[in-house]
């Protein structure tokens, strides 16, 4: 069975390291927060407030490194399933099961939504400078879409404190989790 959005329903009616019900459909036990479909039980969902840490520690350390260490620290720690934030806070991607990301995943979690979201604008720039009367105009416009940027990539990372299972925006489009250990 699935749920209106196409994903898979787990259905649980007592989580099998607290005892408790752990709530229909979703992935993570309601009142202990384990990963139902976890093989082990190392798999819990990593709180928002680390959610939310690992997310500035990468944008931190992008702007220290001006992008190249991020992007070779990056490469290192992928195939755990984990971005530079995430591994200096002890969190990993897992897919729905539990089982860690590929590094193709991770990839692909760190640049698609950017990427998607910078064209967006960056096709709105282009539409909107071909009828921009001076240089000041398309700085004013790229200045205004850079904030725009910003604000979905925020609006993107605060999704996961309104969400039952924690997952973002670019989470629910590729099935990804975070979860760390207790």
């Amino acid at each position: 069975m699935t749920a209106s959005d196409g994903r898979p329903r787990i259905y649980v009616l007592e989580c099998r390291v607290c005892a408790q019900p752990s709530g229909a459909g979703r992935y993570f036990c309601a009142s202990c927060g384990i990963l139902n479909a976890a093989e082990s039980n190392a798999a819990y969902a990593a709180s928002p407030r680390a959610r939310l840490a690992a997310f500035l520690l990468d944008y931190l350390i992008i702007w220290l490194t001006a992008g190249v260490g991020w992007l070779l620290w990056l490469a290192i720690v992928a195939r755990r399933g984990q971005s530079p934030g995430k591994a200096l806070l002890g969190l990993r991607v897992c897919d729905r099961t539990g089982r860690a990301a590929s590094a193709r995943l991770v990839w692909l979690r760190e640049f698609g939504w950017d990427a998607a979201v910078g064209t967006v604008l960056f096709v709105v720039l282009l539409l909107l400078g071909a009828v921009a009367r001076s240089v000041g105009d398309l700085l004013e416009l790229w200045f205004w879409l850079t904030v725009l940027f910003w604000l979905v990539s925020f609006g993107d990372a605060a999704r996961l404190l309104r969400d039952a299972d924690r997952q973002s925006w670019h989470d629910r489009a590729l099935g990804t989790l975070v979860v760390g250990g207790r």
